[in-house]
């Protein structure tokens, strides 16, 4: 007869000898996934500063494919929208804005022990079955910056990389 709690403590201990995995990316997507060429509300997860050292600015790179992006405005935080192509003729409509390539919050102060998130609304990309990678840069007191831009390179799991992009995998339609 096997005693459970004595196959308990030996699984714990088993478990305790491993090594721990890494963290995926510390800034995430709040959603995962996403249906294709439909609106999200892109959530992005901020968690920690740099070591110590409060965020100062946030800075997401929006890779091509994502289209109409705009950005939630955060009280404390100066705004900026970095144009796709620069070389592009402005819109001609009415309360448009060119097409976002690079979205900036700046000059805010969230410290290392807080949490907080920052908003962009935008089309996902039409690619079935695929992994949107994005992009982002934390800006951090005294010059410290973490660049989460890593992508996994084929076969390679996104913990073996220690600033992985925050990811979003656009689902398949279902049969």
């Amino acid at each position: 007869m096997t005693n459970p709690v004595l196959l308990a403590a030996a699984a714990a201990a088993a478990l305790a000898i491993l090594p721990a995995p890494r963290a995926a990316a510390h800034i995430t997507l709040e959603t995962a996934q996403a249906a294709p060429n439909t609106w999200l509300r892109a959530v992005f997860r901020v968690p920690h500063g740099c070591g110590d050292a409060a965020t100062t600015g946030i800075v997401v790179r929006l890779p091509a494919g994502i289209s109409g992006a705009r950005p939630m405005p955060k009280p404390g935080w100066t705004l900026a929208i970095a144009p796709r192509d620069p070389n592009a003729p402005p819109p001609a409509g009415h309360g448009e804005i060119a097409e976002a390539g690079e979205i900036a919050w700046r000059g805010g102060h969230l410290p290392n022990a807080h949490y907080d998130e920052f908003v962009i609304r935008f089309r996902t990309p039409n690619t079935p079955g695929e992994t949107v990678w994005i992009p982002v840069i934390q800006e951090c007191e005294g010059g410290l910056r973490t660049e989460w831009t890593q992508v996994p390179a084929p076969g390679q799991r996104i913990t073996d990389l220690p600033t992985p992009a925050p990811s979003l995998r656009i689902l398949a339609p279902s049969r």
